[in-house]
């Protein structure tokens, strides 16, 4: 199955939407959210999601590499004290 080709589709959409993630992009690596993890595939390694600081529940994906539906469980970004 082809693909769907959105900037042709609806080029001013598109670029409207191309600037806000761009805008997310900036905010979010900041240094105050400047900590991530990606979400790996357990099959097959392939980097499926990207987590900013934060709390974030349990999500499942598909990925795109080998196909196989993956869950995982939730995640908390807490301050490490010594």
């Amino acid at each position: 199955m082809a693909r769907l080709d959105v900037k042709t589709q609806d080029p001013e959409r598109y670029a409207q939407v191309k600037a806000e993630q761009e805008e997310l992009k900036l905010q979010f690596s900041m240094a105050a959210f400047g900590t991530s993890v990606a979400r790996l595939c357990p099959y097959c390694e392939h980097k499926i999601e990207i987590l900013y600081r934060g709390e974030h529940g349990p999500s499942r994906a598909k990925c795109p590499n080998c196909g196989e539906e993956v869950v995982f469980p939730p995640i908390a970004f807490r301050l490490h004290t010594a």
